[in-house]
């Protein structure tokens, strides 16, 4: 044997033992238990690049896929870590029915079951799980109790402590998700281990609002509040449709958002004349009661409206109060209100807006969709083409209560408990939308769910989802420092 085969030889049989040192079978840093299928991988530790080798295995939520660098990150479910694999000609991949697919074809945020070699840190295969499932969540993704479950269509799903969070720009946390982006979520049985944002969200500001101020601003079909004076709005990417009304004096203005930035509507520009309309009433049954923003109405004759967003809820006694946002937007029009019977018989009474206050419970808002000319089970039904546009009767997932006097409703009063934003200091702070003043901060302390958007001239707007507790103390939210914006 020649010098050179038997350096090759002696080269081989040292690589080989260096291999076995580092594969060795042991619990791995995911608290998983190797699998070892292969006899060779036990006598020798070494393990050829090709289909069907490994010595671990794990169902994990996909957070990253890079191909440039060739690796996919994975979050470990019994941990809460996060770890990566390399990915080469030989990984196998394939949907949740065993089908080989292409690495295109899986999307972040899946569930997958994994094999690889765990030393090596080598991919061996994945395969989307077939336990797992998928949520498209476009109607406001909204989180409840502590902030850690949310119910979607009539299901209850716990999100998990260290669930992945994946934006549009990389990975984030649950706080940089609100109601105005389209989310998709992944999970396993009623367990979610990821969230992915589709869709963002940008911001609305509301310049010269004094003549609205009080008024409605409605912004496409499922967004409806009562206007504040200095507003940023936060609402999902795109161009919308927005409508503002007060008294009878309207306006409507197409408006692009994107992504991360601010969009103005200056709302001097609208008409300053008010206009009104008529509306025939035709109810079921017949002594249902119909209260427009808070006053009963007699409608056994038209009743006269300005033009623009109206509250309106319809009451009977043993009937299901419907409460429904109305838009009046011609002289004259007809609207069909058909109440459905309440189950156990029980009154309504409680249900009816008193006249003396002038007041709306947001919680009497009901989330029924609405389409064409008429809506089926407990919403208004009927031809209401001429009383409104956009879908006639816009649906809207929550109602904003109509105070009679203007209140300032976060101004914390001694012996009251109360959410303080430390930081950024010296950014603007507004809460849902409606301007508190600069940071640090204060407002009355009240449970639910809230966007806190920051905001500084010359920065990157940025907003956060908080959940507030019912405990009997104060509360305190510090956030990262704004970026400032390229020149």
């Amino acid at each position: 044997m020649s010098l050179k085969s038997k350096t090759k030889t002696a080269y081989a049989i040292l690589t080989a033992l260096l291999l076995a040192s580092t594969t060795a079978c042991s619990m791995d840093d995911l608290g998983q238990s190797p699998r070892n299928n292969k006899q060779t991988a036990q006598e020798t530790g070494f393990m050829p690049a090709s289909p069907g080798n490994y010595d671990s295995a794990d169902t994990a939520a996909v957070v990253d896929i890079d191909t440039d660098k060739g690796n996919i990150s994975f979050l470990n479910f019994d941990t809460g870590r996060r770890y990566t694999l390399g990915f080469d000609g030989a990984t196998l991949f394939k949907d949740k029915y065993g089908e080989g697919i292409a690495l295109s074809q899986i999307e972040t945020g899946e569930i997958a079951d994994v094999t690889f070699m765990h030393a090596r840190k080598r991919l061996n295969s994945l395969k989307v799980s077939d336990a797992s499932f998928e949520l498209d969540i476009q109607d406001g993704f909204k989180t409840e109790g502590n902030g850690n479950k949310f119910r979607f269509r009539g299901k209850d799903y716990d999100l998990f402590e260290n669930v992945a969070v994946i934006l549009p720009t990389g990975c984030g946390e649950l706080e940089d998700i609100n109601e105005a982006d389209q989310v998709k979520a992944f999970g396993i049985g009623h367990d979610v281990y990821a969230l992915k944002v589709v869709k963002s969200h940008g911001y609305l500001r509301l310049e010269n609002t004094a003549a609205f101020e009080g008024g409605f601003i409605g912004v496409g079909d499922g967004y409806i509040k009562q206007i504040e004076k200095d507003m940023l709005l936060t609402i999902p990417e795109g161009v919308h449709e927005v409508f503002v009304s007060k008294a009878g004096v309207t306006g409507t203005e197409t408006v692009n958002v994107d992504a991360g930035n601010e969009a103005t509507l200056d709302l001097s520009k609208f008409q300053a004349t008010p206009m009104y309309g008529g509306i025939l009433f035709a109810a079921s049954p017949a002594e249902t009661s119909i209260y427009i923003d808070g006053d009963k109405k007699d409608i056994s004759e038209e009743v006269s409206l300005s033009y623009g967003l109206h509250q309106m809820v319809a009451a009977a006694e043993g009937y299901e109060t419907l409460s429904r946002y109305i838009r009046v937007a011609e002289p004259h029009a007809s609207l069909s209100v058909e109440l459905a019977k309440k189950e156990d018989g029980k009154s309504v009474s409680e249900d009816k807006p008193t006249e003396d206050t002038g007041t709306v419970s947001a919680d009497s808002v009901s989330s029924d969709s609405i389409s064409g000319n008429s809506v089926s089970g407990n919403a208004v039904s009927g031809n209401t083409a001429q009383a409104s546009v956009s879908g006639n009767v816009p649906t809207v997932p929550a109602m904003p209560t109509m105070p009679p006097t203007p209140l300032k409703k976060d101004e914390v009063t001694p012996g009251e408990y109360k959410v303080r934003i430390e930081e950024p200091s010296g950014a603007e702070v507004y809460k849902d939308g409606n301007y508190l003043g600069i940071a640090p901060i204060s407002f009355k302390k009240s449970p639910g769910t809230y966007i806190i958007t920051l905001r500084r001239n010359g920065y990157q707007t940025r907003s956060y989802t908080i959940s507030v507790d019912n405990e009997e103390k104060d509360a305190s939210f510090s956030f990262s420092e704004l970026v400032e914006l390229d020149d």
